[in-house]
């Protein structure tokens, strides 16, 4: 498994990463059986595979999609545990590396004006939740990402990338770059 490191953020959960937008690359099981359908027209008539083949593919292709379910299992299992280890720290004081809060806030003044997030919005509603003043802000302070913060955490927030950070002091903290809990 590959690990993302990022300068700014430092290290990231590969697993949590946004969802790729275009055409997906897995097969279907409709593409599976299409697939096994031309194998059967197209065989050789004086050598024609065997039924059990047959079988072992599709049971191959039932396991593999078997192996993705649990997989992507195991990534909600996982955003859920990283969510109940950051609401944890809740109260605490934390140091940690400051991070942009650019889409953050984007999402949350989305949210409240349009109800959606923010990469739903029309491109006129995208321009007024960038002229909102704390997105301004957030705008402003990204120049400090990567800053050391030290402070009490009031909040969780999760983000676009549908990773959870801290709220300290009005900065938005990676709970990966946490160095040290008090």
């Amino acid at each position: 498994m590959a690990i993302n490191i990022d300068p700014v953020t430092g290290l990231q959960n590969a697993s949590l990463a946004p969802a790729k937008t275009g055409g997906s690359q897995d097969m279907s099981s409709v593409d599976f059986m299409k697939l096994i359908i031309a194998q059967m027209r197209n065989q050789n008539p004086l050598d024609p595979q065997s039924d059990s083949d047959f079988m072992a593919q599709m049971a191959q292709f039932e396991a593999l999609n078997q192996s993705k379910a649990a997989t992507q299992t195991l990534k909600v299992l996982q955003g859920l545990s990283e969510l109940g280890n950051a609401a944890g720290l809740i109260g605490r004081t934390v140091t940690g590396r400051q991070v942009s809060a650019i889409g953050i806030t984007r999402d949350s003044v989305a949210r409240e004006r349009f109800g959606a997030v923010y990469s739903l919005l029309t491109t006129s509603q995208k321009s007024e939740v960038n002229l909102d003043d704390r997105v301004q802000a957030a705008i402003a302070d990204a120049e400090n990402a990567g800053a050391e913060v030290t402070g009490l955490v009031d909040r969780v927030l999760v983000g676009p990338d549908g990773i959870p950070v801290l709220s300290v002091n009005g900065k938005v903290i990676d709970q990966f770059t946490i160095s040290e809990v008090r």
